[in-house]
């Protein structure tokens, strides 16, 4: 490695550490996190071997794609880990030796790399992590309709509340208008939530029949 670098990455800007191990010389700053800063960075070595380590937090993703771009090699780290090979903290926590961190433990040969998973494997990750989202969101409004239920002493509410006696139950309820419109409304946004999750799920599974991983 003859260019050793940390990444500490933030909405705004990219805190560098770089270290030249040809000429023992440390550069330090900060760039705007965008692609093009990462790609100017990376231009001020021409021709040498540079390594880049960057945590495995929001914005990894892009900053590995440029260090890519610009010819240079990514190290994805292990945030928990990467934290505790710190040992018990004895400074202030600040992005400038979040950086050097790691570097540091780049050109020790100690970073605790995490995959960084090909193009593909990035695209399923998203939409299962999509299809999670709304799985989520939609349990939450079917809370709502439970709670509101238990909130007006209402019992004997089929288990199946998305069912078609579930749905004829809730609808002969006589409540107070804003508790009828707050289930009406809950039920309309499951109703959005299902109409999106179908062709994702569809997808999901016609990805998953041809993965023995998934199979198993």
């Amino acid at each position: 490695m003859a260019i050793v670098a940390g990444f500490d990455v933030h909405r705004a800007q990219i805190t560098f550490d770089t270290l030249d191990r040809g000429t023992g010389e440390v550069h330090r700053g900060r760039m705007r996190a965008t692609p093009e800063a990462v790609s100017e960075w990376a231009g001020r070595f021409p021709g040498e071997e540079i390594h880049v380590a960057v945590e495995a937090c929001t914005g990894w993703l892009f900053v590995c794609e440029a260090v890519v771009a610009a010819g240079a090699i990514p190290h994805l780290a292990e945030p928990v880990e990467t934290s505790a090979l710190r040992g018990k903290k004895r400074r202030a926590k600040t992005d400038r030796e979040d950086a050097r961190w790691l570097r540091t433990l780049l050109c020790e040969g100690r970073l605790p790399e995490a995959w960084i998973p090909p193009a593909h494997v990035l695209e399923w990750r998203t939409r299962a992590r999509l299809r999670k989202t709304l799985v989520d969101e939609r349990t939450a409004w079917l809370q709502r309709v439970q709670a509101t239920l238990f909130h007006h002493g209402i019992t004997g509410a089929p288990d199946k509340l998305l069912s078609a006696q579930g749905r004829g139950f809730l609808a002969a309820l006589e409540l107070p208008a804003a508790a009828s419109e707050r289930i009406e409304v809950s039920l309309q946004m499951i109703e959005a939530l299902d109409r999106q999750l179908a062709p994702l799920e569809r997808e999901l599974r016609r990805l998953a029949r041809r993965q023995n991983g998934c199979r198993a």
